[in-house]
């Protein structure tokens, strides 16, 4: 029955959920039209019916704070079927599948709704309601369980000036954690509880690489102290890149999601429609400091690289290019005489000494300020185009490809187009320092 779900879904009967969502719910929105716009520290997911492939063994998607006025909410982001179904693992409806049997978008909808709740069941053992105390008061946040030892995964501005740190489970058990370490760099974190004496559930962490805009997204948390809370959505964009607040490095290919997120949902995980985490919330953009539909996640790609050595290290170290650059837009291609088609990030400008200017990597050659801030740019850097072959087509690619697939002391080849001519430049990554 699921695998014959997932086929209706792909097909026309995919616009029946759509309008049994608006009939069953009722209610319009209308956008705020304040002018305002910021950055806060918040994060989790809205409740809105999605049109998604519901059964869990019928379809493998590839992507995998308490009202209290703390940490959480002052801080300012600058920062199966059965019988003889088949598996159609290309999405499409055989010729001839007369047993196929269209569902009513209430039985759709309903389908969803096991689903949904089951998965909460299954998942809501590994969430934790995080509460910190401060020199100056208080606050509370989310997390989730990363390992049977007891170590879990939070946001950095949650546990931020934490003199004391508390772990709450769904079943009520309670428990002092210590801070083992944390990455501002990234905004995440991690805490251990102390004196675990019950059997904890890992939570089971998926992939970010594959996510696609539409995929479903899951947010579970602790908004406004309303614990264990979960909301759903969808996977708004991706490959976005975002300020952590508390360095001057940028979190690279974040998940953006219209999934509520509000103060207490920082730290906790957002899944993807299996169950598996695919990204931690970080921050939300709005202008009241509560859910606007704009939520970003740090990804899960990123995470499976920082947690480990956070754990085993105490710290994490990003590899470094040592440049700074912007993606080849239309001024750029117009002042340096591009053709429409190239794409890439152009060097503005080369650390001396760094990696880069060790590989022979241009920056541009327009006028400078004593202070080497570029005043009269001429458009005629180096304009990264690959690195190891894989395309880069932008400043955000260019960051999002160095933090997830490279490392300190690395040799890559990166292709550059230099005067209307691709070369490779092999260059020895640096170590970017700490933030910490």
């Amino acid at each position: 029955m699921f695998t014959k779900l997932r086929k209706i879904f792909l097909g026309s009967s995919l616009t029946l959920l759509i309008a049994a969502s608006v009939a069953c719910s009722g209610l319009t929105g209308e956008a705020d039209q304040s002018p305002t716009s910021e950055i806060v520290n918040e994060t989790i997911s809205s409740a809105v019916v999605t049109s998604t492939p519901l059964a869990r063994d019928s379809v493998s998607n590839s992507s995998n704070p308490t009202e209290t006025v703390g940490n959480e909410q002052n801080q300012l982001a600058n920062f199966d079927g059965t019988g003889d179904d088949k598996d159609n693992t290309s999405g499409d409806i055989p010729s001839g599948a007369s047993d196929v049997t269209e569902l009513t978008p209430s039985q759709i909808v309903a389908t969803q709704q096991v689903h949904l709740a089951d998965l909460y069941e299954e998942t809501v053992d590994s969430i934790v309601f995080i509460r910190v105390g401060t020199s100056t008061g208080g606050g509370s946040g989310s997390g989730f369980v990363w390992d049977e030892y007891g170590h879990i995964v939070t946001n950095y501005h949650v546990i931020q000036g934490a003199t004391t740190v508390f772990v709450k489970f769904f079943n009520g058990r309670e428990y002092r954690a210590d801070i083992v370490s944390f990455d501002p760099d990234s905004d995440l974190a991690v805490i251990k509880i102390v004196d675990l004496d019950h059997t904890i559930e890992p939570i089971a962490i998926g992939s970010s690489g594959d996510l696609r805009p539409g995929d479903l997204a899951i947010a579970l948390g602790n908004p406004f102290g309303e614990e264990f809370t979960m909301t759903t959505g969808i996977v708004s964009a991706v490959s976005r890149t975002l300020d952590s607040g508390f360095s001057a490095y940028q979190i690279p290919a974040v998940v953006q999601t219209d999934a509520a997120i509000n103060p207490g949902n920082s730290g906790g995980p957002l899944l993807d429609m299996d169950g598996n985490v695919i990204g931690v919330n970080t921050q939300i953009r709005s202008d009241s400091r509560q859910n606007s539909g704009v939520g970003f996640a740090v990804p899960v790609d990123l995470v499976k690289r920082v947690v480990p050595s956070l754990i085993d290290n105490g710290s994490y170290t990003y590899p470094l290019m040592g440049i700074s650059g912007e993606e080849v837009s239309i001024t750029v291609r117009e002042a340096a005489s591009l053709d429409g088609d190239v794409r890439g990030a152009i060097v503005m400008t080369v650390s001396f000494g760094g990696p880069a200017d060790t590989a022979g990597i241009l920056g541009d050659t327009g006028q400078r300020s004593t202070n080497g801030q570029i005043l009269a740019p001429n458009y005629d850097g180096d304009i990264i185009v690959s690195i190891n072959g894989s395309p880069i087509n932008s400043m955000n690619d260019l960051i999002g490809f160095l933090a997830l697939n490279t490392a300190p002391g690395e040799e890559i080849v990166v292709g550059v187009l230099r005067n209307g001519v691709e070369i490779s430049i092999p260059m020895e990554l640096g170590a970017r320092p700490s933030s910490t």
